[in-house]
């Protein structure tokens, strides 16, 4: 990949510093990056009302991104490149697709797109969509199917194999994981397993929202969860220190979760929820245990098999020059 004297501006959300790496690897391969946050803001209570009320957060939102097209109007850009769109104004968008119409605008969502009923309004606007969703792909043929990536680090873990852990799980509390992890959590003390689980939320009040709304979580106790998310180097040391991870996916979701794919690069055992894990390339039983979310089951024999090394072409591939070559190999 070249991208010498290519300009590119990128939007992106902010995701554990995903987008931050996205934008260093293509300054590194020669781009000019302007990089700008997809949201005005990234507390809970911003993220909540751009998504639930996205008409109302009109004036909001187009106020932060009346500021960002000052700062670019007078530029020249050779790609716009839209990470997991959800905030940005369709009139901004219309705007820049007028005033940069040489430009080539891709998108790419790391979310499901019928999960995101708004994200559909956008799809006229890019000459490229690519999802990590397959189920995105069958409904609209014009998106493209690419799973995600693992930043460069996670390879660096896979030299660690002294292991505190058999199993670890690191994640938000949304959904059914709560209940599926103390099911789980038993399951390994009886076969006399260590574990270490880490189940985060944004704050103590959505607790207490969770406890209202949420099935799940009728159980649950605030000392049950973390209200401070994990330091990308505390996530990387119980990586480090771990035999296998736990993945539970959202039930409305069939794409495989960041977890899956940075675990490719770690080399670590997965267990996951995710039956669809069957029909990628890396699948290997060895190295992948899919369980039952509502009654897990998981074999001892399964702990005590080694990592099973997969092809080298795998491990590029899903990298994160692999992602960027796939998205912009074409078209460069």
């Amino acid at each position: 990949m070249n991208f010498k004297g290519k300009a590119i501006l990128l939007f992106a959300p902010s995701f554990f510093g995903y987008e931050k790496s996205i934008q260093k690897r293509l300054i590194e391969l020669g781009a000019n990056v302007d990089f700008f946050d997809e949201r005005p803001a990234n507390t809970f209570w911003t993220k909540a009302f751009i998504r639930l009320y996205p008409k109302l957060s009109y004036i909001y939102t187009m106020r932060y991104y009346r500021i960002i097209y000052d700062k670019i109007q007078d530029k020249h850009y050779d790609f716009i490149f839209v990470v997991n769109i959800e905030a940005m104004p369709p009139a901004f968008l219309e705007k820049v697709k007028k005033d940069f119409s040489s430009a080539r605008f891709i998108l790419y969502m790391w979310d499901s797109i019928f999960n995101k009923k708004n994200t559909i309004h956008y799809l006229p606007y890019f000459n490229d969509i690519f999802s990590f969703d397959k189920t995105d792909c069958k409904k609209i043929p014009q998106i493209k199917f690419r799973p995600l990536f693992y930043i460069n680090e996670y390879e660096t873990l896979a030299r660690s194999v002294d292991f505190k852990y058999d199993l670890a799980f690191v994640g938000t509390a949304h959904s059914d994981r709560f209940a599926l992890i103390q099911k789980v959590y038993k399951l390994i003390q009886s076969q006399g397993l260590k574990c270490y689980f880490y189940l985060y939320l944004q704050n103590w009040k959505l607790f207490f929202w969770h406890k209202f709304k949420n099935p799940a979580f009728r159980k649950a106790h605030l000392k049950d969860f973390h209200y401070k998310a994990l330091a990308k180097n505390e996530l990387f040391e119980v990586i480090k220190k771990s035999r296998t991870i736990l993945d539970i996916q959202h039930p409305k979701q069939s794409g495989l979760t960041i977890r899956t794919i940075e675990m490719i690069g770690a080399r670590r055992k997965l267990i996951t929820t995710n039956s669809n894990i069957k029909e990628y390339d890396f699948y290997h039983p060895a190295n992948i245990f899919i369980v039952d979310r509502e009654c897990p089951v998981i074999p001892d024999d399964f702990f005590k098999m080694d990592y099973h090394q997969v092809n080298s072409d795998i491990y590029y591939k899903y990298s994160l020059d692999g992602w960027l070559d796939e998205i912009f190999t074409t078209l460069l």
